[in-house]
């Protein structure tokens, strides 16, 4: 509705060119836009790391410091791994999976996965969080899960974690770094929802959602042996562009559940 608004008060302004040009860059997303997604997101991902990376390394030193079984090595799961941000911060030698569901993120994938001799990474497989069985993950098959800026886009955060619960082993871990809504009350809580309003973050931002409190959701499942988790805001980054639309996203959840 705002969109239309948005041309019909273009056109009534005498506006046609600016008005042509919105409706067919309009057009060009929605037909092309998962694969569109892809290289706008790869040097996002990047200036991403850059404020995030205190944080990151200090949710994945949980990872780096567990202990595989003898003469195996660890076998971790992430959900959404896009172009392969964190592989990074795998430092302990591992067998990765990786679930995405846009295959158009393939060759970002395969380009980084390439630089980690480190990780036995498998090749990307087309999935989704809420069903790792469709992607072919038994029960009890992996020692960690990973999820990081995932879970304001999936459908259906529950059955996430279920799907994270069953394939996990018994004492395995799901570590998650996730923007949040903000504060009640807060003024950036109110940009968050009116930037949700008709679906035009999400519509930008491939299903992303600013106003899902992830905090809770986690602490409503019941199946976690052992929560800990902590809010914080991500620092303002330097780029522009990430500067701008990172305001919307600052505040954060990292955390670590135990089965």
């Amino acid at each position: 509705m705002l969109f239309k608004c948005l041309i019909l008060v273009m056109l009534l302004l005498d506006f046609k060119l600016s008005a042509i040009i919105t409706l067919s860059i309009h057009l060009v997303l929605l037909a092309f836009g998962k694969k569109i997604f892809p290289a706008f997101m790869d040097p996002i991902v990047g200036q991403y790391n850059e404020v995030a990376e205190p944080f990151k390394r200090k949710l994945f030193k949980e990872l780096n410091e567990m202990k595989p079984e003898s003469g195996k090595k660890l076998r971790i799961l992430e959900i959404g791994g896009g172009t392969g941000a964190n592989f990074k911060y795998y430092e302990v030698p591992a067998v990765l999976d990786v679930v995405e569901p846009n295959p158009n993120f393939e060759s970002y994938y395969d380009k980084n996965a390439s630089e980690y001799k480190n990780l036995d990474i498998n090749p990307m497989k087309q999935g989704y969080g809420e069903d790792l069985v469709a992607a072919g993950f038994e029960d009890g098959c992996i020692d960690v899960v990973v999820m990081t800026l995932v879970l304001c886009s999936v459908n259906d955060q529950k059955k996430c974690y279920q799907e994270i619960h069953r394939v996990l082993r018994s004492g395995g871990k799901f570590l998650y770094l996730e923007h949040i809504i903000a504060e009640e009350g807060s003024m950036l809580r109110t940009i968050q929802q009116v930037l949700m309003k008709e679906g035009f973050w999400q519509f930008m931002f491939d299903g992303c959602c600013l106003d899902r409190d992830t905090f809770a959701t986690i602490n409503q499942f019941s199946g976690w042996s052992k929560v800990e988790q902590e809010k914080f805001y991500l620092p303002t980054p330097t780029k522009p562009f990430f500067k701008l639309v990172s305001q919307a996203i600052r505040p954060h959840v990292m955390g670590v559940a135990s089965k």
